[in-house]
């Protein structure tokens, strides 16, 4: 009698787990903006670089980019070569504003527009449609050795294979020196 119960519980059991629908999101990425962290050195001093945290769905699963993926619309030169796009804004006068963060290119003697945008690999290796979720942590650097007491934010959106664009979250305010703060 007791076997007869304990399999009648197991069917019933996995019959609940079965009937439970798959979780469903749109097919355009979402993001939620989790938080900033400072990275700091051995030393206990700040290394100039910090980690941003957000999570996403997808619906159909497809954010990522291959290695390979680097003809048209992803080519190098091509508006869709980034899949996480980063903004860069600078206080000034207490208004966050776009500002192009400049970099001294040695060879050129110019300088060059940095760039905190990136490319990240493929959340799935499979191109099923499934609806995906989870978080992920993105390391840049948030010193400017030409202004390096500022205070920054990053505003940030991604792209799934399909162009499919997310919304568009932002940081908190960055102070670019936290040990003057």
């Amino acid at each position: 009698m007791k076997k007869t119960k304990l399999i009648g519980l197991l069917f019933l059991a996995l019959a609940v787990g079965a009937c439970q629908k798959p979780v469903e999101y749109p097919v355009e990425p979402h993001i939620a903006y989790e938080g900033f962290t400072y990275l700091m050195n051995p030393d206990s001093t700040f290394s100039g670089e910090g980690v941003i945290s957000f999570s996403y769905t997808d619906g159909d699963g497809d954010l990522g980019l291959d290695d390979s993926d680097t003809l048209p619309p992803f080519g190098l030169n091509d508006a869709h070569y980034y899949n996480m796009v980063i903004d860069y804004f600078k206080s000034v006068n207490g208004e966050f504003v776009k500002t192009p963060l400049l970099s001294w290119n040695v060879q050129t003697q110019t300088y060059d527009t940095v760039s905190f945008s990136a490319r990240f690999h493929r959340l799935r290796d499979s191109d099923e449609p499934k609806a995906i979720s989870g978080t992920m942590d993105y390391q840049l650097t948030v010193q400017n050795p030409l202004s390096p007491d500022d205070t920054i934010r990053f505003e940030i959106r991604i792209l799934d294979r399909a162009l499919h664009e997310s919304n568009v979250i932002q940081t908190e305010a960055i102070y670019t020196n936290p040990t003057m703060q």
